[in-house]
C-alpha cells in the first residue's frame, strides 16, 4: 500500500497561468536554482503522456530515478516512477477557489529496498519535504509577481 506525502499552497493567480506553470514542473523559469531536485528530459517535445525525465537529487552519491508523464489533464499532471528508489506516482494539481488557486503536490509512494528505506527515513524524507516547500513557494512568488504587473 502506498504512503502519501502531501504539500499545498494557495496562490493569487488565474487558473490558466497556474496550469501552464505546473505543466513545466522541473523545467520552468521559476524553478528555484537552489532546489535539490533536477529534472533531465529524456524525450523530445511536445510535453505529453509518455514524456520521460530522469530525476536527480543534487547531492553526492544521491539516488536518481526515471519518471514518465502518466496523465496530463486541465487540472493536473501525474508522473509515475519507473525505477529507482520509489514505486508509485506524484501528482501536481490545482483547484480554483474563488480567485485563488490551490496547488497540491502529492506523492503516492513506496520506498523500494532496505537501503533506500534507511536513506529515506533518516536523510531524504526531510530533504524532500523542505525541497517541495521551496518549490511551491518559488511558484507562488513567480505567479503572484506576474499577477501584480497587471
Amino acid at each position: 500500500m502506498f504512503k502519501e506525502n502531501k504539500h499545498d499552497i494557495v496562490i493569487k493567480s488565474d487558473l490558466a497561468s497556474a496550469r501552464y506553470e505546473i505543466l513545466w514542473w522541473g523545467e520552468a523559469a521559476w524553478w528555484p536554482r537552489n532546489s535539490l531536485m533536477r529534472f533531465v528530459r529524456l524525450t523530445e517535445r511536445p510535453l505529453r503522456k509518455g514524456t520521460r525525465y530522469r530525476q536527480e537529487v543534487a547531492l553526492p552519491f544521491a539516488p536518481t530515478w526515471e519518471v514518465e508523464i502518466d496523465s496530463l489533464i486541465d487540472t493536473s499532471i501525474t508522473r509515475k516512477f519507473l525505477n529507482g528508489m520509489f514505486a508509485g506516482f506524484e501528482t501536481v494539481s490545482l483547484v480554483d477557489r474563488a480567485g485563488n488557486i490551490e496547488i497540491t503536490y502529492r506523492m503516492h509512494y513506496e520506498v523500494r529496498g532496505f537501503f533506500y528505506n534507511f536513506l529515506w527515513l533518516f536523510i531524504f524524507k526531510n530533504l524532500h519535504d523542505n525541497n517541495i516547500e521551496l518549490i511551491l513557494k518559488s511558484l507562488k512568488t513567480y505567479l503572484e509577481k506576474d499577477k501584480s504587473k497587471e
